[in-house]
């Protein structure tokens, strides 16, 4: 239960916190001993008081479960106390994830083999959806993770999504920052009142096995082997400091859901305004009797009928009858601009475009669109950068588990030769791309142009290339190629 509002600190200090251990004493460990069990019971401990609340909370604001649904009610019983949760979480995590992953990840590498593999591992993997899970956990908490193995039936890597309130990694205490075993925890309801805790750990080589008994005790159970070389729970993170999109601006939207709601409580109390009759004198008696009407009970009898008496006895003259409603003034125009700059100051701080404004959407060049979209992708192209960094680790303990099943000599220096490409989802004026293309032609190679050409076509350059050679082949008599210049474009935009 939420106790305060828009008060205080929101996270416990060590919140966002990564796991650390010696390099010396991760060297003695054994994971079967007693030993190490009762540290990783501390350490999931740890996990879940400090850090889960954080995740939750950053969860409950996606899914518009704000904390104005938690804020203490009214002391009036009678008032109005509406609540409304906006789903600005939700939006800027959709906005983040389409920008950066709308366009699926491309791979480049000359070792045709071994891009051969790597496509077939996307596909079986269906990694588009699966990376737009990871950038979709990286906008709510921060941070992310996924497991690779090897399917039993098939002998496959295969990828899958871990949840980050049932995992962290324990890395090392060197500039390195090497991981050293990865843990995931979850518990399952026996009924009848008992639950039991099993956790995983992965390290370079084995995944250990443990599971709590009727005294919650956390016992080592068993012992499985894998191939990949590593520590296969890889997680990812949205900046060095591991934070939400939206997690800077978590007052800002309080303090919106607030107006939104006390403007719909006014809305809704003015339409219950209380009625004031002026002039009339008090019913009643004066004792407190209950078999009686006191002047208490009556005038809580007019409350509840929504209508105001004032006794004006005292005035031996008595006063002019007047009846009006009781009513506050609402500062309609005050109020939309303190919301329109919450709004604002929301986007502005998440770097999110605001596609509402009319002078953003229309027709732009492309150079002012840059400028309205500078922020954004000065943020993406970082994102970028660390996610690419996770994809290589990704592939590098793939091929380890390759090699061994295809046999092959693939090595890490092959597999780091992989280019990773993302393509900004954002609108295109496909006038201005076929006028850019138009003048560099004859100073840039047909590839190049073809490359650049791929967002109006939706061809890869390659292709297109093999499609021109397959018209030169053609006994059919080739119709003459219109020169740049005689070029008229009339695309439509998008």
């Amino acid at each position: 239960m939420i106790t305060q509002f828009l008060k205080g600190t929101r996270f416990h200090e060590n919140a966002n916190d990564i796991f650390k251990m010696s390099r010396t004493e991760f060297k003695d460990l054994d994971f079967t001993a007693s030993a190490f069990t009762e540290r990783l019971t501390q350490m999931i401990a740890t996990h879940e008081t400090h850090q889960v609340p954080r995740l939750k909370e950053l969860k409950r604001y996606y899914l518009a479960d704000n904390n104005i649904n938690y804020r203490p009610a009214k002391t009036d019983e009678s008032a109005a106390d509406n609540r409304i949760a906006s789903d600005f979480a939700k939006y800027i995590t959709i906005f983040e994830q389409g920008y950066m992953l709308g366009k699926p990840i491309e791979y480049k590498n000359e070792q045709e083999g071994l891009l051969e593999t790597i496509k077939e591992f996307s596909i079986q993997n269906n990694e588009d959806y699966h990376n737009v899970l990871i950038k979709t956990d990286l906008s709510i908490y921060g941070r992310a993770y996924e497991l690779l193995y090897v399917d039993d039936e098939t002998g496959r890597v295969k990828l899958v999504h871990l949840d980050p309130v049932q995992t962290f990694v324990v890395y090392d205490d060197t500039v390195k920052k090497n991981s050293l075993f990865g843990v995931r925890h979850y518990e399952m309801d026996y009924g009848v009142n008992e639950k039991r805790q099993f956790v995983e750990v992965y390290t370079q080589d084995a995944i250990f096995y443990y599971m709590t008994d009727r005294q919650a005790s956390l016992t080592y159970k068993e012992q499985e082997d894998h191939y990949f070389n590593g520590v296969t729970i890889n997680e990812y993170a949205n900046n060095e400091e591991r934070t939400s999109a939206y997690e800077a601006v978590l007052d800002s939207i309080d303090a919106y859901d607030l107006s939104q709601s006390e403007l719909a409580n006014f809305q809704q109390d003015s339409v219950d305004a209380l009625l004031v009759i002026k002039g009339n004198p008090y019913t009643g008696q004066t004792t407190d009797n209950q078999d009686e009407d006191s002047r208490l009970q009556v005038a809580k009898k007019f409350k509840q009928a929504r209508i105001l008496i004032l006794d004006d006895n005292p005035n031996e003259k008595g006063s002019e009858p007047d009846a009006f409603y009781l009513k506050k003034v609402y500062d309609s125009q005050g109020a939309e601009d303190y919301k329109k700059r919450l709004v604002s100051d929301i986007l502005r701080f998440t770097f999110t475009p605001d596609v509402t404004d009319q002078h953003f959407a229309g027709v732009q060049s492309g150079e002012s669109m840059k400028y309205k979209m500078m922020a954004s992708d000065n943020r993406r192209v970082t994102q970028e950068r660390l996610f690419a960094k996770c994809l290589m680790r990704r592939l590098r303990l793939a091929v380890n588990v390759w090699q061994i099943k295809f046999n092959a000599s693939l090595t890490y220096d092959e597999v780091n030769q992989t280019k990773i490409i993302f393509s900004p989802n954002i609108p295109q004026n496909t006038n201005e791309l076929i006028e850019n293309v138009r003048r560099v032609y004859g100073i840039v190679s047909d590839e190049t142009l073809l490359e650049l050409l791929r967002q109006f076509t939706g061809i890869e350059a390659e292709e297109e290339l093999e499609r021109l050679k397959e018209e030169k082949k053609s006994p059919a008599i080739e119709p003459r190629r219109p020169k740049p210049e005689e070029v008229t474009v009339h695309a439509k935009e998008n």
